[in-house]
């Protein structure tokens, strides 16, 4: 490369000895690999492609509560709406974590369908117990007796 410009350096000199000079073009000294400050400033100027991106925190959040929904029905709720969230902001913002906010409302589902289907299942198990032992006096014991006092 440095070669090069001085070879061409010696060719302009010789130019110049013999008359044969061209005024107009200039002799640049600057490498020939390396561009113009302007446009290297432009390029970090963009958005830098190999920059690392975040995960979205409502993913996040919305991966714990789809996991503590199925055991606790307060968080199956809680689930969906920050993974709704937490879509929205993985696409709009360009990040990571779109799989946790999936992942969370499919759990925050999963986890309601399972509080609705354990309350079926309770209120089946209480109707047949009803049904086998008496009334809601056997099943409070005690207290239903105090309860049948006020009536």
């Amino acid at each position: 490369m440095v070669d090069s410009k001085i070879n061409e350096l010696q060719k302009r000199t010789a130019q110049v000895n013999t008359g044969q000079v061209n005024v107009t073009q200039p002799i640049s000294l600057e490498p020939m690999h390396q561009e113009p400050q302007s446009q290297m400033q432009a390029q970090q100027i963009g958005p830098n492609p190999y920059e690392e991106k975040f995960h979205s925190e409502f993913s996040f959040i919305s991966l714990i509560l789809g996991v503590f929904g199925l055991l606790l029905p307060l968080f199956s709720p809680l689930a969906i709406i920050f993974g709704v969230g937490g879509l929205m902001q993985t696409h709009r913002e360009h990040m990571k974590g779109k799989w946790m906010a999936v992942t969370g409302i499919v759990l925050g589902f999963f986890g309601i369908i399972l509080i609705v289907v354990a309350i079926i299942f309770g209120i089946g198990f209480l109707e047949n117990y009803l049904l086998r032992f008496g009334g809601l006096e056997t099943l409070l014991g005690e207290a239903g007796k105090i309860v049948g006092q006020f009536k």
